[in-house]
């Protein structure tokens, strides 16, 4: 990192590249990383039902091997294994022809947990085409979890319509039924990874199941309630994605009540998110959207993207310099996301015209990613505001990748 700014070896970091972390005085861990080590630890490895929390794109465990210095090849495929729980997971991969279907659905999960998705895909490939109905619903939920983050859900549709094959055989819980419905909604919204029908298959099958809120756990019912609210607020309708959002508050507050663990705090926790959004782009209710963003800190404050969160917010309302105060918090927090919120740190620092504090964030990017012509460019362009002397081997970089040293073709026809 550059001399100016530094970050936290962070719970998050430690438990994906060894499902452990270390405890700090007066410290609790982020949830996710408390989720995910209790997730593991846990585990019945006969029994379905290996909880996620979140699950993060291949690039995050790219930059967490940087940051730690070991080559991304080795956590990907587990040749680095340092800590007792990592050489399990390790071990279990190594024999994964011993275990039964339900013991390779959940190595696979939390293969998938920790951004292991080539191997998930390896350990799940024998049960490709299980005629078994509960197999083969959660093998396409996996398929879609590895798709959705690593291929951008190329394979997503086909994995939605196996899974409701597998529903109407009668025998799929009928919460694993609402969590595929909710993701379908999602998914479909953010992106088409369902096809139409399908989609609106699912709408109507989580409709119906949510009208029998007591035969569900509140988590699948806070999770669906936050899905469906996307359909109203994509239709700039922002009284009914309140209420679609009480609804999800409501059912996360019980699934708190029942249990207050990591895995339940985390639908508090996305709750808090969601609203966020909800108050920057539906109901565009400044001071509600900053509420979310301090109590999704004030909710988990060791959790680095909460701080980027918030700071989105100023910065679409026009708070520029509070939103780039909060972006170089999140990344002095660390991972996940250190590169993102020092380039949006950056890109703030230009706008309100601090130009040596952008610069530092350049040179720390410029570290993580040598080869970014954007990221170059922009350390280049920081440095000749202020005549710094770093200008030359700016210059330099970007020569030996063979690009401009000037603005790119697409923001010269946007400027």
């Amino acid at each position: 990192m550059s001399q100016h700014l530094t970050y936290k070896r962070n719970a998050f970091q430690e438990t994906l590249i060894g499902l452990e972390y270390t405890p700090y005085p007066g410290e609790t861990a982020d949830i996710y990383s408390r989720a995910c080590v209790e997730a593991f630890a846990d585990v019945d490895w006969t029994q379905f039902g290996y909880p996620f929390t979140q699950v993060f794109e291949p690039g995050v465990l790219h930059e967490v091997s940087f940051l730690e210095g070991v080559p991304y090849e080795n956590l990907a495929d587990l040749s680095y294994r340092p800590t007792s729980a990592m050489k399990l997971l390790g071990d279990l991969v190594d024999n994964a022809a011993e275990l039964g279907s339900i013991g390779r659905i959940n190595l696979a999960s939390s293969l998938v947990n920790t951004s292991r998705f080539n191997l998930a895909e390896r350990v799940l490939s024998p049960l490709a085409g299980t005629e078994d109905p509960r197999e083969a619903f959660e093998v396409a939920w996996l398929d879609f979890m590895i798709s959705n983050r690593r291929d951008d859900g190329r394979d997503s549709p086909a994995a939605f319509t196996r899974m409701r094959a597998a529903v109407l055989s009668g025998v799929i819980p009928r919460a694993r039924i609402l969590d595929a419905c909710t993701q379908a909604v999602v998914w479909y919204l953010k992106r088409r990874e369902v096809t139409e029908d399908d989609f609106r298959w699912y709408v109507t099958v989580g409709n119906a199941l949510a009208k029998e809120p007591d035969r569900l756990a509140p988590s699948a019912v806070s999770s669906w309630y936050r899905g469906l609210a996307m359909l109203p607020a994509a239709k700039g309708m922002p009284a009914k994605t309140r209420s679609y959002m009480r609804s999800a508050r409501v059912a996360a507050e019980q699934a708190v009540e029942q249990n207050s663990g990591a895995l339940e705090l985390n639908f508090i926790k996305t709750y808090y998110e969601s609203s966020l959004k909800e108050h920057m782009y539906v109901s565009r209710d400044f001071d509600r959207a900053v509420e979310s963003g301090r109590a999704l800190i004030e909710l988990d404050p060791v959790w680095a993207p909460s701080y980027g969160e918030l700071a989105d917010a100023y910065d679409k309302f026009g708070q520029v310099e509070k939103a780039a105060g909060l972006f170089i918090r999140a990344a002095e927090l660390g991972p996940p996301y250190v590169g993102h919120h020092l380039l949006r740190a950056a890109d703030c620092e230009e706008r309100i015209g601090d130009y040596g504090s952008a610069l530092s964030c350049y040179s720390a990017l410029a570290e993580m990613a040598p080869r970014s012509a954007g990221v170059l460019r922009g350390g280049l362009r920081c440095a000749q505001e202020i005549g710094h002397e770093s200008t030359s081997r700016f210059e330099r970089a970007l020569k030996e990748l063979n690009v401009s040293t000037g603005p790119s073709e697409e923001s010269q026809k946007n400027g």
